[in-house]
């Protein structure tokens, strides 16, 4: 092998290595965009703000006893039942309005038996009101309250 033949093959793997190099080279990655500020104006949040989410008003009737009548209301609009058996649920929505809202809830009972009836109100998961009644023979209960009134965020 002469000197030229030598300089041939020895400079071959120096100028693929410096192909190859040059192929596979990325370039620099884009910079990333700046992180909004928390006082820019970005566009509002899709989620919604829970208290102007409608509220859930449970009534119920709990107990023994025979009921003759059951008139509930909310904000003043009345609804009446016919005799019922215990126990008695009834869900209500409540607007989420910022004002609040009154309801009652009234019961008449009788029998010739012992009568224990229990009434109380679940709202948004949470019971609110709690009262009861017993005895022998007819009469008549009630549970009253309001509920909602403010709004934040």
């Amino acid at each position: 092998m002469n000197f030229r033949t030598t300089a041939r093959f020895s400079a071959a793997p120096v100028a693929l290595s410096a192909l190859l190099a040059g192929c596979s080279a990325t370039p620099d990655p884009a910079p990333a965009p700046p992180a909004p500020s928390p006082s820019s104006s970005a566009a509002p949040s899709s989620e919604p703000v829970p208290d102007r989410q409608p509220h859930t008003l449970v009534l119920n009737a709990d107990g023994s006893g025979a009921l003759k009548e059951i008139v509930y209301t909310l904000d003043g609009t009345t609804k009446q039942t016919g005799t019922v058996r215990l126990p008695w649920r009834q869900s209500i929505t409540v607007p989420a309005d910022g004002k609040a809202h009154q309801w009652t809830l009234e019961i008449s009972y009788s029998g010739s038996g012992a009568n224990s009836i229990e009434l109380y109100s679940v709202f948004d998961g949470k019971e609110s009101v709690h009262t009861g009644a017993a005895g022998g023979g007819s009469g008549n209960t009630q549970l009253s309250s309001s509920v909602g009134g403010t709004v934040q965020g």
